[in-house]
């Protein structure tokens, strides 16, 4: 979200430039087999509706961790699905 907050709707990544820097690139870069969606491709995906705007707050993160300099800070962008080798892991 912060993201597409800043670098998309900022104007400096499309979309399709933001998808590519978070995904296929880190995937190569590490030598994994990923990052791109295709027929008979492991369905690692997340979906998230660009229209949604929130405010992060740390309380509510599922990780222990909450140290975070964005608490508080409104972005646009909310994840609303994440699937992991084929299987829905979150879901808003």
């Amino acid at each position: 979200s912060l993201t597409y907050s800043e670098l998309v709707l900022g104007g400096y990544f499309t979309p399709m430039q933001m998808a590519k820097a978070m995904s296929y690139n880190p995937a190569k870069v590490i030598g994994l087999d990923k990052g791109d969606i295709q027929v008979g491709k492991v369905a690692d995906i997340v979906l998230f509706n660009p229209n949604e705007t929130y405010k992060i707050d740390k309380n509510t993160f599922a990780s222990k961790g909450k140290n975070t300099p964005f608490d508080g800070r409104e972005v646009t962008g909310k994840v609303v699905c994440t699937i992991c080798d084929g299987r829905v892991v979150y879901q808003a």
